[in-house]
C-alpha cells in the first residue's frame, strides 16, 4: 500500500461488537471453512467479508451464519474505510494450495499494518514478531485461531498495543517510499559493481 493514502479515524458503528475483517476471494484454502465454525457460536462477535466469490457453496455456507456479513467486492476508498475501522483482520492461508507465501508477504498483512490494526495470520511469521504486530496461528488449528480471535476480542489495550506498533513499523520501513528507496540503491550498488568489473 502507498504510505499518502489517508487511514480513516477509526468510527465504529456499534462499539459493542467485535469485527474481524477477511478481504480477499472467498474460496477454500483461505481458512474460511474453519472460520465459520468458530464464529457461529461466538457472542459479540462478527465477520465481515469483502472480495470476489470464487466458490459458491462456501458462499451458501457463510450465507446461513447471522454474525458472518459479506460487504461485496468494494473500491479502493471504501475497502480501506472497512480495513481501518475494523478491530482485526484475519488472513490465513493454506500453503499447500498457495505456497508463494511460505516465503512471501500477502498485502493483507501490510495493510493491517497501515491501517493500524492487529493481524491474525500463518504468514509472515518473522515480520509479526518482529514489529510484534499481530498472532501467529497454525493454518488448520482451530483452537489456536479461536483463542487468537478471544484474546484480541477481550483485551482492547492489547489491540492498541499490536495496532500501534504495526502502523509505527508500516511508516518506518514498510511502504513504498521506502522500499523505493532500498531498490534504487541496490541496483546503484549493481551497476557500480559492474562497471568496475568491466574495468
Amino acid at each position: 500500500p502507498e504510505e499518502n493514502l489517508i487511514v480513516p479515524s477509526k468510527q465504529k458503528s456499534n462499539s459493542d461488537v467485535f469485527q474481524i475483517l477477511f478481504t480477499g476471494a472467498m474460496r477454500k484454502g483461505r481458512g474460511l471453512e474453519a472460520i465459520c465454525d468458530i464464529l457461529s457460536d461466538m457472542k459479540d462477535t462478527e465477520l465481515l467479508i469483502t472480495g470476489k466469490i470464487k466458490d459458491t457453496n462456501l458462499q451458501a455456507r457463510i450465507s446461513g451464519i447471522e454474525n458472518i456479513k459479506y460487504q461485496g467486492f468494494l473500491d479502493r476508498k471504501n475497502l480501506l474505510d472497512l480495513e481501518s475501522n475494523s478491530d482485526v483482520m484475519i488472513a490465513l492461508y493454506d500453503l499447500n494450495l498457495q505456497s508463494q507465501y511460505e516465503y512471501g508477504m500477502a498485502n493483507k498483512v501490510l495493510e493491517a499494518m497501515m491501517c493500524g490494526i492487529p493481524v491474525i495470520t500463518n504468514i509472515s511469521p518473522d515480520l509479526i514478531n518482529d514489529t510484534k504486530c499481530g498472532i501467529i496461528v497454525q493454518y488448520d488449528n482451530i483452537d489456536q485461531i479461536k483463542s487468537a480471535i478471544i484474546t484480541l476480542r477481550d483485551d482492547s489495550n492489547l489491540r492498541k498495543f499490536y495496532g500501534n506498533n504495526g502502523r509505527k513499523a508500516y511508516l518506518e520501513k514498510y511502504n513504498w517510499t521506502k522500499m523505493e528507496e532500498k531498490l534504487y540503491n541496490i541496483y546503484q550498488q549493481l551497476l557500480s559493481d559492474n562497471s568496475k568489473a568491466k574495468n
